[in-house]
């Protein structure tokens, strides 16, 4: 039974993936106009702010990491909406920095609360779908994308503005966020709010292997797997996120508010995709999803490297996002529903294994732009969405599912 208040927490979750979305977007769009602000300009300034993507990167592996607990103790409610009025105003002060250390400072708590509502948001998602009892995580995480794109066209239109400080449109960004986090807290799920009886959704295969117990090993060298997999995933989203808009814009030398859009054809498409990935999941598998969308992310990489213009880059974003669109909810929908009982402990995991992609990308982008110039960025993320196509497949093989399940039985969205 879906009462009214299930119902208000989905869309709940709705907007908090758009909020989350749209923050990271913020960000992305005001990358240039930050730069500019922080006089972080030629090869020094690349190193730089390198060193800056790395310490967001560090506070989001670590944020994604120690919230976990805080989940499993407290409820994922009490954890959104504290990252949902302290994520935004975080960003507030990167506006206003003109030194190198405090940026530093202020980026590795952007990153914690990043890391932490992105783990909390997950937890909830997973709390809701467990209602109704079927595959609806994608469609969560398409509103991270449709959050990314719309921020991403305003940021754009404040760039073109506000090219030589960032501090007009993450002030006005982060305040609109912050107001609509705080009034969206309201409608979440409490600890306590759970359904009476657990049952696999339909689509989703259940592991023929006896359940294992949550605090066994097995389940945590799953975890293991699975974030080591979104680890690729996510060294892809912050070369786009963190250096898109500086590629498009350098490269094919065209305008801040051009190659902004270029970044946000990359959420709009992955908004596309994941609002569909739920469908395709049940009705083709986990595994032929998985493959078939790294497929599709290397050749709209392809396309950015041969085509040589911005036009054709947008396009290549395009595509990529396209491709990229179902790998993290899958992986993260699976580590959710294995054990709900530690439901936060396991995308934790699997989640600070993701972000630490966040961790190794600034410098391996940094050593390949100083060794081979900001033209060789792309290759990267190629090579990383080679080894998902290679190994992703391998990874989510199990068992063949039993004909017959009791509703208590541990499930994992497993592919067919």
């Amino acid at each position: 039974m879906i009462t009214n208040k299930v119902r208000k927490a989905r869309v709940a979750t709705f907007i908090g993936f758009l909020l989350l979305g749209a923050m990271m977007y913020v960000w992305s769009t005001g990358v240039s106009a930050f730069r500019h602000q922080m006089g972080l300009s030629g090869d020094a300034g690349d190193v730089n702010f390198g060193l800056l993507a790395l310490g967001i990167g560090i506070g989001s592996s670590v944020g994604a990491f120690i919230v976990g607990g805080l989940i499993d103790r407290f409820g994922a409610k009490a954890v959104v909406c504290a990252c949902l009025i302290g994520y935004p105003l975080s960003i507030i002060p990167m506006g206003f920095v003109s030194e190198f250390y405090f940026a530093l400072t202020f980026g590795a708590v952007l990153g914690l609360l990043r890391g932490a509502l992105d783990t909390a948001i997950n937890a909830h998602g997973i709390q809701v779908e467990r209602f109704y009892q079927r595959p609806i995580m994608s469609a969560f995480h398409a509103f991270y994308a449709l959050g990314g794109f719309f921020a991403g066209m305003a940021g754009s239109w404040f760039s073109g503005l506000y090219h030589e400080s960032a501090s007009v449109q993450f002030s006005v960004m982060g305040g609109v966020i912050l107001v609509s986090g705080a009034l969206v807290s309201f409608w979440l799920l409490g600890k306590n709010d759970v359904p009476a009886l657990e049952a696999a959704p339909a689509g989703a295969e259940v592991s023929s292997s006896p359940p294992v117990a949550p605090t066994s090993k097995a389940i945590v060298i799953l975890m293991v797997g699975l974030g080591l997999l979104l680890l690729g995933a996510m060294i892809g989203e912050s070369v786009i996120g963190d250096w898109g808009q500086e590629f498009v814009r350098r490269e094919f030398a065209t305008t801040a508010a051009l190659a902004g859009v270029a970044v946000s054809t990359f959420t709009g498409a992955e908004f596309v995709g994941r609002f569909l990935g739920d469908r395709l999941a049940a009705r083709f598998g986990s595994t032929q999803v998985i493959f078939c969308s790294s497929i599709i992310a290397i050749v709209g990489l392809v396309v950015v490297v041969l085509g040589g213009s911005a036009a054709t880059s947008i396009a290549g974003f395009g595509l990529f996002g396209l491709g990229m669109s179902c790998i993290a909810p899958l992986l993260l929908s699976s580590a959710g529903r294995m054990d709900p009982a530690n439901a936060g402990r396991n995308i934790a995991i699997v989640n600070s294994i993701g972000y630490s992609g966040m961790l190794v990308a600034p410098a391996a982008i940094t050593v390949i732009v100083n060794a081979f110039g900001l033209g060789a960025l792309i290759y990267l993320p190629i090579v990383m969405m080679m080894l998902l196509a290679l190994f992703g497949p391998l990874m989510l093989r199990t068992p063949k599912s039993q004909s017959s399940v009791s509703p208590t039985t541990q499930w994992a969205a497993t592919p067919k």
